[in-house]
């Protein structure tokens, strides 16, 4: 056990230092910097000014959020399928090192890169609402939290398909139109229908921006709303919902890369 762990440490610190040679994460860190840059340069340049109230401009910042969890996808698409697709399983796979740890360092290191630029985000997103309201919303530390868990499960969704891919650019793709098509889908339907969507990663993850006091934060977009359009998603379910996606997809990774062939 002990030497397993050793040889996990040593996949995780490896994979980890090849996501922080790579352009993509310096370009995921940038276009997620730039969308907050971009909410605070237009509101005083357009002549909205900013809220009064630091919860709502906190809510619409975390917003910003969301980029992280799209830009997993990025860090994860190619951790399996890239080995098949590459043919470089054929030198990595012999190595005495189980499969199942491989694949756990790989999603550590994929975590890891993406928790860098989920917690560069929301230091933006702590300095800027220090300058302009003098105060930081304790609210803050529990959207990073739910941004980092949310993250997260996206890297094991993307795991998953990654695991059943030929090529990383196929894990990439479908794992973009299952979480942002299919979900989104799912989730408009079952809205429209007056059915609960609690168990939809899309709505789950959510919760990052609706922790601002749920949709109170937004009282003036409720008008024309349908009630269920003016439903938050409950803290304690979405963390669970997020969790068991997370547990799920990763474990069925581990499984189905322990008996993919290298054909």
């Amino acid at each position: 056990m002990t030497d397993e762990y050793e040889k996990l440490k040593v996949v995780t610190k490896y994979e980890f230092m090849k996501h922080l040679r790579r352009k993509r994460f310096y370009v995921v860190l940038a276009l997620a910097i730039a969308v907050e840059l971009i909410a605070l340069i237009a509101l005083p340049l357009l002549g909205a000014g900013y809220p009064s109230n630091v919860m709502v401009m906190a809510a619409l910042l975390s917003m910003g959020a969301t980029f992280p969890a799209m830009g997993a996808v990025f860090f994860a698409g190619d951790a399996i399928a890239g080995e098949f697709e590459g043919k470089t399983g054929y030198v990595l796979f012999p190595n005495p090192v189980k499969r199942s740890t491989v694949v756990l360092g790989k999603y550590l290191a994929c975590f890891s890169a993406i928790a860098l630029v989920v917690l560069a985000l929301y230091g933006v997103v702590g300095a800027s609402l220090l300058w302009i309201y003098r105060q930081v919303p304790a609210e803050v530390a529990g959207s990073m939290a739910l941004c980092l868990l949310a993250s997260g499960a996206v890297v094991a969704v993307t795991f998953f398909f990654s695991s059943i891919s030929r090529g990383a650019m196929g894990a990439t793709v479908t794992t973009l139109i299952f979480i942002f098509v299919v979900l989104g889908v799912v989730e408009s339907v079952l809205l429209m229908a007056g059915q609960p969507r609690w168990f939809l990663l899309s709505y789950a993850s959510d919760v990052m921006v609706t922790i601002y006091n749920g949709y109170g934060a937004f009282a003036g977009m409720r008008e024309g709303m349908s009630p269920g359009a003016m439903q938050s998603p409950e803290i304690s379910t979405s963390i669970a919902v997020m969790v068991v996606y997370l547990m799920v997809f990763l474990a069925l990774s581990v499984a189905i890369t322990k008996r993919r062939e290298m054909v």
